[in-house]
């Protein structure tokens, strides 16, 4: 088929019984592609949206309703801070149009990756804002979205192209079939302070530590009050403002997020009272770490160590395959 069938079109412009169509295809694309994650996942995306927040999914389809291309993004308010000398002197308001990693193009047509891209942010240019801008989460330099973007000299006549902050290294964990496998490769010097963090609370008889799993839409009131009682204290929260906090939009997605089996979040305890935490979602089969923190009242403890271990061990027996740290950092970028 010639490329000049292909383009770009918002799916909520289709009519409802194509826009179907054309969603369950989505849907298989986001369980099959080796690039997709859960900021991929439409519903994921519409659980977000509320307070000036919105999501724009745009399709690639064939004249037969074929669909060769997705690209989802996020939208929602930030600002440009201009700095002298290292200080903030002035905020520029924006709107952000955020993807996370690489647009997803269906098998057979990677081929046609350079100009399904420039078609897609030529698009894009046509229908953002001056006050708006493109914004790539997680984008891999040696991956095609990563390449084009530094390579192609069509998409300089349209956008202005900046790096934003440092660049960092993915870190990932490929879940073994039993916790004692995964201790067993890491390093000794970590499986050692994780043991022995451990055996410290075990024999302290004045401490009694528990943790619990939380995964169900009824228990998210619940979990988002212990989560806010041990993140104000984390110094993300003093130093940062970042952190988690009980309000309606947050309670509104991790209900969702309950509700399609995703949330997993789990809070450590001592003597009843929540001192730590790990926080995020647990989707095909991959956990997405989102937020961490934990008491600086413990810290001598190592407790965030120990919930992570708790947690790597919940995740193993649960059957997830993969642990990955990005969202940590990627929350921090998102403001």
């Amino acid at each position: 088929m010639s490329n000049t069938n292909l383009e770009w079109i918002d799916l909520a412009s289709l009519e409802s019984e194509v826009r179907q169509h054309v969603l369950n295809q989505v849907e298989r694309l986001i369980q099959n592609h080796p690039d997709a994650n859960i900021d991929h996942d439409p519903y994921w995306l519409s659980a977000k949206c509320g307070n000036d927040k919105s999501s724009k999914l745009l399709v690639c389809i064939t004249p037969d309703n074929e669909m060769v291309g997705y690209a989802p993004f996020f939208i929602h308010p930030s600002a440009l801070s201009f700095q002298l000398f290292g200080i903030s002197v002035y905020d520029y308001r924006i709107r952000r149009y955020c993807i996370t990693a690489t647009p997803l193009l269906a098998e057979g047509y990677q081929f046609l990756s350079s100009v399904l891209l420039e078609k897609l942010l030529i698009t894009l240019r046509e229908t953002i804002g001056d006050r708006d801008s493109l914004f790539g989460l997680g984008v891999e330099k040696s991956s095609n979205f990563g390449q084009f973007i530094l390579k192609n000299s069509e998409l300089r006549k349209h956008y202005q192209v900046l790096p934003y902050g440092q660049s960092y290294l993915r870190r990932l964990i490929l879940l073994p079939k039993d916790f004692e496998a995964y201790l067993k490769g890491l390093g000794n010097s970590t499986r050692y302070e994780m043991r022995r963090a451990l055996r410290l609370l075990e024999k302290n008889t004045e401490i009694t530590t528990s943790y619990r799993v939380f995964t169900q839409p009824e228990e998210v009131v619940e979990l988002l009050r212990l989560l806010q009682q041990v993140s104000i204290k984390t110094y993300q929260h003093q130093l940062l403002n970042l952190g988690i906090n009980d309000n309606a939009e947050n309670r509104y997605t991790l209900e969702l997020a309950a509700r399609k089996g995703w949330l997993r979040s789990l809070i450590l305890f001592s003597n009843n009272e929540p001192i730590a935490f790990q926080h995020g979602f647990h989707y095909n089969k991959c956990f997405y770490l989102t937020h961490i923190g934990y008491d600086p009242a413990w810290a001598k403890w190592s407790v965030g160590t120990i919930t992570h271990a708790y947690l790597i061990q919940n995740l193993i027996e649960v059957g997830a395959e993969k642990f990955d740290f990005y969202m940590v950092i990627m929350e921090a970028k998102r403001d």
